[in-house]
């Protein structure tokens, strides 16, 4: 177990802030360091308070300090205004480092040993998620979809990654990659583009997790699945029978090894039934890539009829002993949407907030700081004695934040540690 991980991950966001090249113009607005702008804007999404920089001011109006300037080390504070600005000129790229570094320094400390699950890999899975929409304020990098009654909606989104385990409701994000119109807006981006952009980019960055990809059907093709395999990953990707024809087919017409397992859930009698082939071509193309196919059946013996049924393609050998592994590893993707996209957008991080849209980069690094808040909050919640002891004493999440946020507007502490400290030996937080 860690302490002081908190100002470990924050150095992490600082010394990329050092890194930024700074174009502003001498004379001109550099009351305000770029690092301090990122530390403030991930202060609103890490402690879920939107009014979070006027308190700072107004504390330390009175107390001639802040628990920006206390916790964050903030010297000084800007305006909203003033970081969405300062935030415009940030190209995501030169933060998304942050994201490998931050689970490295857990890794070191205390261990991402409880995420490994296949074959000493960890389960990456991906997904687009949208975190900004308007039908008047958009930009040049903004996507745009027009109804048939000639209504255009701008939009931006990202394709995001996250660590996550069958079993396990923690996820641990990576870096995302943000899905920006580049070319004009004939040809738009798209979610696969992205995630060929994003195997170039992080690829050998996360290689130490020894990923296995987990994707939604969309990138269950030739193209994809064989610049995964020649970046050194593996995947278990959901493979609908409708969309791939010629695998479906050579499927249904070759033999299939099978084995089913029993289980009491509590309520019912399910029958799981695994079946799966080796080698199969993945489409009917000169250029084609063998690949192995897995399905899986839940049968409701009270009910009577089937509860569940998918299938996917992976480049894991199948056998009767990993079958059901690799099948509650393929399931494993719909954590990225559960307790990744949903929390998100429901739980606080108010993701689909316009929390400033800007010229140029602002909106993607707002979405990319809110996306690391979530991963800070993860690793300090399998990493930090504190935290988690923080945590335990408030009870239900939406308590612990809201104790984060009173705490933070009217007590100035000293550091995070005395912070998150007081919050346990309270006897009553609320």
């Amino acid at each position: 177990m860690g302490r002081g991980i908190f100002n470990g991950l924050l150095k992490n966001l600082e010394a990329a802030g050092d890194g930024l090249t700074d174009n502003r113009r001498k004379g001109f607005d550099l009351k305000y360091r770029l690092k301090d702008a990122l530390k403030c804007a991930l202060a609103v999404f890490f402690f879920q308070h939107p009014s979070m920089l006027d308190f700072q001011i107004k504390m330390k109006d009175k107390f001639k300090r802040s628990n920006l300037e206390t916790m964050m080390e903030v010297k000084e504070i800007p305006s909203n205004v003033q970081i969405t600005t300062l935030l415009d000129s940030i190209n995501p790229e030169s933060v998304n480092s942050v994201f490998n570094e931050n689970l490295r320094a857990v890794d070191e400390r205390a261990s991402l040993k409880d995420f490994r699950v296949l074959d000493g890999g960890v389960l990456l899975a991906l997904d687009g998620v949208w975190y900004f929409s308007s039908e008047q304020i958009h930009c040049e990098h903004c996507l745009h979809k027009t109804t048939k009654d000639g209504v255009t909606t701008y939009f931006h989104s990202a394709l995001a990654g996250t660590i996550v385990k069958p079993g396990k409701t923690a996820v641990l994000p990576v870096a995302p990659e943000m899905i920006i119109n580049t070319d004009g807006s004939e040809k738009q981006d798209c979610e696969r583009n992205a995630a060929k952009r994003w195997l170039k980019k992080h690829a050998d960055d996360y290689a130490w997790l020894s990923p296995t990809l987990l994707g939604d059907d969309l990138f269950s093709n030739y193209p994809f699945c064989k610049e995964v395999l020649e970046h050194g990953y593996s995947f278990i990707f959901t493979c609908k029978e409708d969309s791939h024809p010629w695998l479906t087919e050579t499927v249904k017409n070759s033999f299939l090894e099978e084995r089913s397992r029993r289980e009491w859930n509590g309520r019912h009698h399910l029958i799981y039934t695994y079946q799966w082939i080796n080698g199969v071509e993945i489409r009917d193309n000169k250029e084609t890539l063998l690949v192995n196919y897995l399905s899986l059946s839940i049968w409701n013996e009270e009910l009577n009829k089937r509860t569940f049924y998918n299938t996917w393609i992976t480049n894991k050998t199948i056998t009767k002993d990993n079958a059901a592994l690799l099948a509650s590893c393929g399931r494993a993707r719909w954590k990225i949407e559960n307790e990744h996209n949903n929390v998100l957008k429901n739980h606080g991080y108010n993701l689909k907030h316009n929390f400033g849209h800007g010229k140029k980069y602002a909106s993607e690094m707002y979405c990319l700081l809110n996306l690391l808040a979530f991963q800070m909050h993860s690793l300090l919640d399998i990493a930090d004695e504190d935290y988690q002891k923080a945590r335990a004493n408030c009870g239900r999440r939406d308590e612990f934040f809201n104790e984060l946020r009173v705490l933070m507007r009217r007590i100035l502490f000293e550091s995070w540690q005395q912070f998150i400290i007081f919050i346990y030996s309270d006897p009553d937080p609320g």
